[in-house]
């Protein structure tokens, strides 16, 4: 296995209840197979800081500054308060991809993307063959892809792979391909 190998995990489960234990659960599981791993949490934040744009903009530099300083991002792609990977999570994936980081994400299933979006949010047919959202929007990205085809192309074309369970399954792939 590549010791070198830094890890940031970004996802949506900054905004479980038990964030912070859930993290820290995902940076041990790292540290077992031999990664050093970071979280949006392990950014540099003063301790007593107002809840205003002021901090907003710390943690956006802080977890920058975290995929700056690592090797790989891992991203849970899974759908988040609807029918898309959770926004932070994408900027992430397209942060690292322009840094040229190595990107790895993981979902519970691969449907494409149109088919598990018609099972998320009410749709109906419209006269050019594809469903439609209720606010007018074609769900016309029918290429296979399981998540944005920005976002899985990031991916694949970082190196990655976009893998069907989570980061112990991402984690697996990882020590096989070093």
């Amino acid at each position: 296995m590549d010791m070198s190998i830094s890890l940031y995990l970004a996802g949506p489960e900054v905004f479980l209840p038990d964030a912070h234990q859930v993290l820290q659960n995902n940076k041990k599981l790292c540290t077992h197979k031999g990664f050093t791993a970071f979280t949006p949490f392990d950014g540099e934040l003063p301790l007593s800081t107002n809840r205003d744009l002021s901090l907003a903009k710390e943690i956006f530099e802080a977890n920058c500054k975290l995929i700056d300083q690592t090797t790989t991002v891992i991203a849970n792609c899974n759908f988040f308060r609807g029918a898309c990977v959770d926004d932070g999570t994408s900027f992430e994936i397209g942060y690292a991809f322009a840094k040229g980081k190595q990107i790895w994400g993981y979902r519970s299933d691969l449907i494409p993307l149109h088919t598990k979006t018609a099972k998320l949010i009410p749709v109906s047919q419209h006269n050019s063959g594809y469903m439609m959202d209720a606010d007018g929007y074609l769900l016309n990205e029918d290429f296979g892809n399981s998540i944005n085809l920005m976002l899985e192309f990031s991916i694949l074309k970082s190196g990655g792979k976009l893998v069907i369970g989570g980061l112990t399954e991402v984690l697996e792939e990882i020590v096989k391909g070093s």
